[in-house]
């Protein structure tokens, strides 16, 4: 077995995956303070003899920081009095990134800061072959990897033998060494990336150096033969995730029903009738619909919510609160919860209990159509940043004058769903005995001779549905630009001290509508007059609404011809202005830049470190390729995999990966610890840095179990209880923000959150 020590970096799945792939052996991780001081010993003396060698893996911080690297100090430590003592007690060692700076360091070697700091860059590896190099083959000379650092080990003593460089302008940079006498090795450079050679080569190569002195020194192993080796006590310390649906696979539900519910009925209208005339038409009529909207490729289905208010279930919760609220057929209840994973729970068994086999539903309908709907009922709604992943809760403050909605989720039993490629409509429900009303709405629709909505009849801005005698009341408050140039600094000095890779740092500005102003108006004016995209979105909840226009989508995941999960991200990083000016070829040659395409590998490595966790396959099948909508031009990368591990489903997935990285940058944790203050700082933002539902997530969870979900980006949104509300007005905020890295450059980072802010704000103006 393998032992994988993690300093809460956002890439160590993906270093898992490299040495279980390559050596085909079990690979245990865990994190550098899962253990605490008084256990260091026992660490030691009981646990290391279970693992063949032990990696050091990268992560944020400095070497001579406690806090950043936690027990692997104390093990170099162990291991330099080991020395002197029996060889017999030190374990092979290789370091990555940090593992390889602090075992320099340990040795009584500088980590000094880069003159240039390389993050998510490319640079050839140029061995040592004029020394005795195990590490590294004969071939592998001049070969490309991935740079993620602002430190570096300046000259070393007689203890480190070099054993490959890099040239950086005209720097030499030391990339790998090994100590003079014990087993340890490391490299600077990061071999998991998915832009990296010779990481295969690299392991295998250190395997067989770790092999070989276990040999030597007759070191006895005790976890050869399986991980159910492991004493009990060190296995309840090591990295793992909960299932979130209780009991196992829901596939094997025992009152699953073969005869489902399901009424459906299929039909067309003119072409030009599309999802935003049908809600507008119900709209009109005061009927309640919530739009998941595909305005454009790569969208192809649209769905929308028709519920009843006073019997659909909705599920509220604030991280303000240790309880969740449910509204079902006019019943409210509350259920304490100790912390808030048990509301991920709460929703996964929910669906379980829900759930609908797509076989029985084909059994039903037949062949309902040439391919199957993407929804068949199930939640519809919003995640919130702060729902997500490392957010310091202790330090939030709640953004309305009660508790702040941060999951919003209402069960859709009544839909109807659009096909994009055929033009075809679908009215369905899964309520008992309902073939009624599906053909109530069918009717309707067919026979309406008002559906079409006229764009003549959509002002070209939301304050043409302002009383002349009322546009004073329209304000907006933006942030500030001196306040921008402080934060981008400090976002600097965290990027070049070693905390970070790259910060997304965001913005939100706010705009003040007279309170009859209404949502759906904004809605058609956003998307229809100035900003179509492929992942829109309308949800007026009684607390809170949502008006996107993302083109972004996080996660979607959906079942194969073989019954397994397809699971796919699609990040992006890197944006450039459509404008008659800019052609895709031009706009190719700006963002196939290093900084840009540093952003995108960044978040691409930290994708993959996230499915990695559920499956043993990642594929990145688009890598930073340009994309093409009305208003910008984006750098895309697709990443996918099938959940092959016993047990996980996408909802895991969901839960693990947010807050989405696109929105964070890397590694993760410490990115969003970083964020969370340095936020804070501007006068538009809630005083905790709180971004609410602002980069958080919007989609549907269908009880087939698949679902889609974007990133909640160029959108507006508003709270019914804002505490900046008042009887006359409502406050509507606007997030926007940008990828901080070592190559940015202020001016230009401000112009481009600019920019993204435009696409919502010109709505507005």
């Amino acid at each position: 077995m393998i032992l994988l020590i993690d300093s809460y970096d956002s890439f160590t799945n993906n270093l898992a995956s490299l040495l279980r792939q390559t050596t085909h052996q079990k690979v245990i991780t865990i994190h550098n303070d899962a253990f605490p001081p008084d256990q260091y010993d026992t660490f030691y003396n009981d646990y290391l003899s279970y693992f063949d060698f032990m990696v050091i893996g990268p992560g944020p911080g400095h070497p001579a920081n406690d806090d950043d690297v936690g027990i692997i100090k104390f093990l170099f430590e162990k291991f330099k009095y080991a020395k002197q003592a029996q060889s017999q007690s030190v374990i092979p060692v290789l370091g990555i990134c940090l593992g390889f700076q602090c075992m320099c360091y340990s040795f009584g070697n500088d980590i000094s800061r880069l003159s240039d700091v390389r993050h998510g860059q490319v640079y050839d590896i140029i061995p040592d072959n004029d020394i005795e190099n195990l590490l590294f083959n004969d071939s592998m000379t001049g070969f490309g990897n991935v740079r993620y650092h602002s430190l570096y080990v300046d000259e070393v003593n007689d203890e480190i033998i070099p054993l490959a460089y890099c040239y950086d302008n005209d720097s030499k940079v030391l990339m790998a060494a090994r100590h003079s006498s014990l087993p340890f090795y490391g490299v600077q450079y990061h071999p998991e990336s998915i832009c990296s050679t010779n990481g295969e080569k690299l392991v295998r190569n250190f395997s067989k150096i770790a092999y070989d002195y276990n040999q030597k020194v007759n070191r006895t192993i005790k976890g050869h033969s399986d991980e159910s080796t492991l004493p009990q006590a060190f296995s309840s310390h090591t990295v793992h995730e909960d299932y979130l649906i209780p009991n196992g696979i829901i596939e094997n539900k025992s009152n699953t029903s073969t005869d489902p519910d399901i009424y459906l009925k299929k039909f067309q209208l003119n072409n030009d009738i599309d999802p935003t005339d049908i809600c507008d038409y119900f709209n009109r009529y005061h009927e309640k619909f919530f739009l998941l909207n595909s305005a454009s490729i790569p969208g192809e289905w649209s769905i929308i919510g028709l519920p009843v208010l006073s019997e659909n279930e909705i599920i509220t919760h604030s991280v303000d609160a240790l309880e969740v609220h449910i509204n079902v057929n006019g019943n409210h209840s509350t259920l304490p919860i100790k912390d808030k994973s048990e509301v991920w729970k709460l929703i996964g068994s929910k669906i379980k209990e829900k759930y609908i086999p797509r076989s029985d539903i084909n059994t039903k309908l037949g062949n309902y159509h040439e391919r199957d709907l993407p929804f068949f009922g199930g939640y519809l709604g919003l995640i919130s940043y702060e729902e997500g992943q490392h957010v310091i809760l202790e330090q939030l403050e709640s953004i309305c004058n009660g508790n702040t909605p941060d999951l919003k989720l209402i069960y859709i039993d009544r839909f109807m769903v659009y096909d994009h490629t055929t033009h075809d409509w679908f009215v369905v429900s899964i309520r008992p005995n309902d073939s009624e009303w599906c053909e109530s709405i069918y009717t309707r629709l067919t026979q309406a001779e008002d559906l079409k909505l006229s764009l003549d009849d959509i002002p070209s801005s939301v304050k043409d549905y302002v009383n002349e005698s009322d546009q004073n009341l329209i304000k907006f408050e933006f942030p500030s630009r001196d306040i921008y140039n402080q934060q981008f600094a400090q976002c600097q000095d965290y990027l070049h001290s070693g905390d970070s890779y790259e910060l997304c740092l965001t913005t939100q500005s706010k705009i003040t509508l007279p309170s009859y102003v209404n949502a759906w108006d904004i809605y058609k004016v956003l998307t229809l007059r100035k900003n179509p995209s492929p992942f829109s979105c309308f949800m007026d909840f009684e607390d809170c609404v949502i008006i996107s226009s993302s083109p972004e989508r996080f996660l979607s995941w959906k079942n194969t011809v073989d019954n397994k999960k397809q699971v796919e991200l699609r990040p992006i990083k890197g944006t450039v202005k459509n404008t008659p000016e800019v052609d895709i070829v031009q706009a190719t040659k700006i963002l196939k830049t290093p900084k840009e395409m540093g952003e995108n590998l960044m978040i691409v490595d930290l994708i993959r470190h996230d499915l990695y966790q559920f499956t043993e396959q990642v594929d990145v099948t688009q890598l930073m390729a340009v994309e093409e909508y009305k208003t910008v031009y984006q750098l895309v990368s697709v990443i996918q995999g099938q959940l092959s591990k016993q047990g996980y489903h996408g909802i895991d997935v969901l839960h693990s990966s947010l807050p989405p990285g696109s929105m964070t940058g890397a590694p993760k944790k410490r990115s969003v610890e970083l964020l969370q203050r340095i936020e804070s700082m501007q006068t538009t933002s809630t005083p905790n840095g709180r971004r609410g539902i602002y980069s958080g997530v919007v989609g549907y969870w269908s009880v087939t179990d698949e679902a889609d979900w974007s990133v909640i980006i160029r959108s507006v949104f508003h709270y019914a209880d804002d505490k900046e509300n008042t009887d006359q007005t409502k406050i509507w905020r606007i997030g926007a923000g940008g990828a901080i890295t070592v190559l940015s450059k202020a001016s230009d980072e401000w112009e481009e959150m600019e920019l993204k802010l435009v696409s919502a704000l010109q709505a507005f103006k």
